[in-house]
């Protein structure tokens, strides 16, 4: 019989930190039921059967890297310490936390969408140069998916994590009575420079990238690109959190970016989940993602396009009071353009990886 088909896309070791000391069991609120469970086995939430394979590979390559993780959160929970930049330990929270983003049915679902509307953009606009309405009609009905989602994005964080290690992280102790909450996609990215954009703006190496990831209800790890923002913390270099509605704010966060669930203690009240639900069954997006393409130049016998693609922007106004922008607010960006980068000589040595991830593939293809 196989052994470890369930494969979870967040650990338990993550969710346990919103359970209650040596018990397994948390609040888990079902997005689509609108129904909060207080007592829900952790093993059973954000899992699928072999969402990793069948080879077992993936899960025990995830527990090599959930182990120092566990580690770096324990120990922040008990002394509010982050490990020193530069270091190991360092080195394996920024790994966790690429990982953590890429590895989610929400980050595969995403990746999914976005590669539909490419190849759907590709085949309609051959079918309307060529006439051919039957294609055109069809699309529509057509569902296309990538056949190894998770594994692409895995393998692209492996090597696209190392573009969040010059963020700057500190920790959000929470004094309030709002708890933090999570998601099945707990590492968020957002983008306060560049809010009321119509482009992706939360790549990794994109100026004004700020990350957020719940520890539990009273922490949660904050990263922030350090030229754009200045961070009011306290002499333990913490950031005091004593407003809810600035708490609320933060799990506005995990409300946008959650796929089907939500975590907390067992102890938070089912009016507070009810509450933002009703406000969120609105704002919650249909699509994650946009697409669009446009015709450069066009012949008889060539047709050349461009295409703008990324996660869909934030609808949310981060205003946080401990968060002063030191960058003057850019412009609109044009549909074709994208933020700047922190380091771009970075980003191109790690498009050269890149390049020779492909390349291998490619290989291992023929």
């Amino acid at each position: 019989m196989p052994q470890n088909k369930s494969h979870h896309y967040v650990p338990q070791m993550y969710m346990r930190l919103f359970a209650r000391a040596g018990d397994n069991r948390i609040g888990v609120f079902a997005i689509e039921r609108e129904k909060f469970i207080p007592n829900a086995p952790i093993r059973g939430q954000a899992c699928r059967d072999y969402f990793y394979g069948k080879d077992g590979l993936a899960e025990r390559a995830f527990g090599r890297i959930e182990g120092p993780a566990a580690r770096i959160f324990a120990r922040a929970i008990a002394e509010r310490q982050l490990p020193t930049t530069g270091s190991q330990e360092h080195e394996w929270l920024i790994f966790y936390l690429g990982m953590q983003h890429s590895r989610t049915l929400g980050a595969a679902e995403q990746h999914n969408e976005i590669s539909e509307k490419a190849a759907k953009s590709v085949l309609r606009t051959k079918a309307e140069l060529e006439g051919n309405q039957e294609v055109i009609d069809a699309l529509a009905r057509v569902k296309i998916r990538r056949s190894n989602a998770v594994s692409e994005l895995v393998q692209y964080a492996t090597i696209g994590a190392s573009l969040l290690a010059d963020l700057e992280f500190v920790l959000i102790d929470n004094s309030c009575t709002t708890p933090f909450i999570a998601s099945d996609t707990p590492v968020v990215l957002h983008n306060r420079l560049y809010e009321d954009q119509d482009i992706s703006v939360t790549g990794y190496a994109n100026v004004g990238l700020q990350l957020f990831l719940p520890l539990g209800p009273k922490l949660a790890l904050f990263g922030f690109d350090r030229a754009a923002y200045q961070v009011e913390t306290n002499a333990r270099g913490t950031i005091q959190l004593f407003d809810d509605a600035q708490v609320a704010l933060i799990n506005d966060l995990q409300w946008e970016a959650a796929q089907a669930a939500l975590f907390s203690s067992a102890s938070t009240s089912e009016r507070e989940f009810l509450a933002s639900a009703l406000k969120w069954a609105k704002l919650r997006k249909r699509e994650r993602t946009f697409f669009r393409e446009e015709i450069v130049a066009q012949s008889e016998s060539e047709v050349r396009t461009r295409h703008g693609s990324g996660a869909a922007p934030s609808t949310i106004k981060l205003d946080l009071s401990f968060v002063r922008c030191i960058l003057t607010r850019p412009r609109t960006l044009r549909a074709w353009e994208v933020p700047p980068f922190r380091d771009a000589d970075r980003v191109a040595r790690v498009d050269r990886a890149f390049a020779r991830l492909d390349m291998l593939n490619e290989l291992r293809e023929q």
